[in-house]
């Protein structure tokens, strides 16, 4: 796209926002978690489990008890005898961190664990060597954190702007074309802070 708007001039002339959807972590081998691991506490069949990494979500079935399931995986973590433990926290839902927004639908799951950033969450003990990269950790780490780029004549040239959530691109959209946009998330003032002031 790029390329084309340099070959036809007009590439100063429009504005260009480029965006990631989230960051990504290193994962490796010695940065593991098993559930198996729990079982002088807690058994936790496969079939409960419909995620494990980076969001461990356990669903047990209707006759067992959330909180019991909570309270005995927690006492395992932090026993000090399950490998990695302490790079795993698990809630009930409802006692999930407010500032996450992760409680008010059925879909999610009545217990939800938080893996330290890099950490992966396995049943198993395996052999398997891996190495790779996740996403989906707590947005707090800086890791999680991806890229903002605006280009064209709405944008200062050379403006580095503080981290902002994505929620504000709207009213910065917005505000270029001059539109008024609907109710949302992102807070109206926030243009001012990106845009050359005729903008604004």
């Amino acid at each position: 796209m790029i390329s084309g708007l340099e070959k036809r001039g007009i590439f100063e002339d429009v504005n260009v926002i480029m965006v990631g959807d989230h960051g990504m972590v290193g994962t490796c081998d010695q940065r593991l978690i098993f559930l198996k691991e729990l079982a002088p506490w807690i058994n936790i069949p496969e079939n409960w489990i419909e995620r494990y990494t980076p969001l461990l979500s356990i669903r047990p079935p209707s006759d067992v008890s959330p909180a019991d399931v909570v309270a005995k995986i927690n006492k395992g973590l932090q026993s000090g005898k399950v490998g990695n433990g302490e790079y795993l926290k698990v809630y009930l839902k409802k006692n999930l961190p407010s500032r996450l927004h992760y409680s008010d639908s059925d879909r999610i799951t009545p217990i939800v664990g938080l893996a330290d950033e890099g950490f992966k969450v396995e049943m198993n003990i395996s052999e398997a060597k891996q190495c790779a990269g996740a996403h989906g950790y707590d947005n707090a780490f800086f890791s999680m954190r991806s890229i903002f780029i605006g280009h064209g004549p709405s944008f200062p040239k050379g403006r580095k702007v503080p981290s902002f959530e994505n929620i504000q691109i709207y009213n910065l959209v917005t505000s270029i074309l001059n539109i008024k946009g609907a109710r949302n998330n992102g807070t109206s003032s926030f243009p001012k802070k990106v845009l050359l002031p005729r903008h604004n």
